[in-house]
């Protein structure tokens, strides 16, 4: 698998009238080989039209995945954490802000408001997250049952 370098991990739109709705919804996994070592890669989560909310239009929606629980989190401007591992399986979602993650492999990643991540790296070397751009982050983790099944192969 190849290493993300220096990537900022969220979709571009082509033009800011650009608003298509995607088939999958991207986002960035961080993850450990069974050998420890962590690294970044970018995957998706399948949606299809399905009719969510009838009456109203079909929306693009994945197959529902277990949670067990979520936490909003606040990090101050230039928070800067150690080396450290997820606590948890866990999906992230950016609401405000910027971090930049580095996986022990040296593969760096620009997560932003409204990214998605899923975090996997419980064991092994970890990775390093710090805030940038000046500004505090906001997110939002959902915790994932350990007994869950993996989410991508």
């Amino acid at each position: 698998m190849e290493a993300l370098r220096g990537v900022a991990c969220f979709p571009q739109l082509s033009s800011p009238y650009d608003r298509r709705m995607p088939s999958a919804l991207a986002f960035t996994h961080i993850f450990a080989d069974a050998q420890g070592e962590s690294h970044i890669a970018q995957r998706e989560l399948a949606l299809a039209p399905t009719a969510f909310a009838p009456p109203a239009p079909p929306l693009d929606v994945s197959a529902v995945q277990a949670a067990t629980g979520f936490e909003a989190l606040r990090f101050p401007a230039d928070w800067m954490g150690g080396w450290h591992n997820s606590p948890h399986r866990q999906w992230g979602f950016i609401l405000s802000g910027a971090v930049a993650v580095t996986t022990s492999d040296g593969a760096t990643c620009e997560l932003r408001a409204g990214g998605a991540f899923l975090l996997e790296d419980t064991h092994g070397k970890g990775h390093l997250t710090r805030v940038i751009g000046g500004t505090e982050v906001l997110w939002v983790a959902v915790q994932i049952p350990r007994d869950a099944p993996p989410l991508t192969a």
